[in-house]
This record gives C-alpha cells, structure tokens and sequence, in this order.
C-alpha cells in the first residue's frame, strides 16, 4: 500500500514546515533580539544643590535644574542635549549659559503657577512628569513643583526637584518602582531629612542620592546631610561626584549614596 502523509486537509504539515524552517537563522534572530534588550551604563555626576548631569551609554546627557551663581557652586561646564526644568525659581532654572542649544523641558508654565504635563522621548529618554507641590500648603507658599522621571538603559531615574511635602497614595502609585531617587534633604523651602527619610520609606528606592542641602560653598540655610543619615547603616559615600551604574549593579538592598559637588 502507498503510503501518504498523515495529517488533516488545511492542517500542519510537520514535513512541509521543516522544509522551510531555518532553525539557524532563527537562532540568530532570536540571539540579536535578546542583544537589544541588554542595559548599558548610566553616569550620575553632580554638581551641587539639585543640577544634575544624567548621561545614558549612547551618549544623551540631561542637565536637571541647571543651578545659577548665587547658590555658590560654580557652572556645571557641559553641553546637555536636554534639560529639565522642576520649578521656576533661580537657583533652578538658570539656562542662559546654554544659549538655548539643548531642549529644555519646564515642569511648570512659564510663569511658574501652573504645571505643564510631559510625556516624551527624546534620543533613548523616555521623560515624564508627576504633580506636587514645593510646600506643605497646596503650592500656596511657594507654588507647585514637577518630579521629573527618566527612564534610561532600563532603569527608573526620579528627580525630585523642590518636593515641600510627604507623597499622596496616588503620587506613590504614579511614581512606581524606583532604582534611582535624588532627593533634597535640606528643609526650609523643601522637605526636612526627616521627611525625606519618610518618602524614602514610602518609595523604597534601590539607592538614594540626597540633593539640596547644605555644604561648604552653598550659600543657603539648610541643613546638612547629618540628620539624614544618622540612623542609617546603608550609607556609601563615594568621595566623588559621579556614580556609575546599570540595572545589573543596582544593590540587592536599598542604600543612600552621598556624592561630593566636585
């Protein structure tokens, strides 16, 4: 009897789709789609009070809250490709050195009353926004206040400019997990480093970077980084002003990571 192939009208063929199956080339496909998801390096450098420099492994750098003379650092000498605005108040968003070459993103409206909503990707940064305040008193101190959030090389960046008060559930819910938080400590015009130890609880972030507080050549009083850290055995300080990392050397526990202004 001849024999025939066993399979339903319409159905699979196995013996016809191994013809036409090229299970190396799959295998390449497969290896190179794999090769795309793997994470390169992120550099944080600081440069005093809340400015920032966040550059991803394709070379896209974002300046946070480009600081002004007065606050006593000297100007961060970069070129960013972005940068972003948390608030509009000097020591914050003093871009004139930049002569309008990098994008700059203003959390809030031009005249600082209002916030404006982000949602953005620019090169390999997807930017974002979340709504506070920059007090305790539904913005009618000092006004209202945008966290910028990055994501970058796979990782969850937040900034958290100005923040003048403890997170709402919904804020918490919005912010979601996150590997990098850079946070003022400082109190008077943001949250005291008891509330920022409060937020941290509440975000449980994989490292803490504090910001906006006092050293030898700020010009403001605030306080220093004493009263953050005192109860916490987490603590790297890096004798720098630049952390290296990528989502493969986040820490296995939650740490605060002090850097140095220069």
């Amino acid at each position: 009897m001849k024999k025939t192939a066993c399979h339903a009208q319409g159905g699979f063929n196995l013996a016809k789709y191994g013809q036409v199956l090229n299970l190396p080339l799959l295998l390449f496909v497969f290896i190179v789609f794999w090769s795309s998801l793997s994470f390169g390096e992120v550099t944080i450098k600081w440069f005093g009070h809340s400015c920032f420099l966040i550059e991803s492994s394709q070379g896209t750098k974002i300046l946070t809250d480009p600081l002004g003379e007065e606050t006593g650092y000297p100007l961060p000498e970069v070129m960013p490709d972005i940068i972003t605005i948390s608030h509009e108040h000097f020591d914050h968003n003093y871009v004139r050195p930049y002569h309008n070459r990098p994008k700059v993103i203003r959390g809030l409206t031009t005249d600082g009353k209002d916030w404006e909503r982000i949602e953005e990707t620019v090169k390999d940064v997807a930017i974002s926004n979340v709504f506070t305040y920059h007090d305790n008193k539904g913005g009618k101190k000092d006004g209202p206040n945008s966290i910028f959030v990055f994501q970058l090389e796979g990782l969850r960046i937040v900034h958290m400019g100005d923040l003048g008060h403890i997170l709402s559930e919904e804020q918490i819910k919005v912010l979601g997990q996150i590997d990098v938080l850079l946070i003022p400590i400082g109190g008077v015009t943001t949250i005291s480093p008891f509330e920022a130890n409060e937020v941290l609880d509440q975000l449980k972030p994989k490292i803490a970077i504090p910001m906006h507080y006092k050293t030898p050549v700020c010009t403001f009083t605030l306080y220093s980084t004493k009263h953050f850290i005192k109860d916490r055995t987490n603590v790297r300080k890096m004798g720098s002003n630049t952390l290296s990392l990528s989502k493969d050397s986040l820490p296995n526990s939650p740490e605060i990571v002090i850097l140095d202004y220069e």
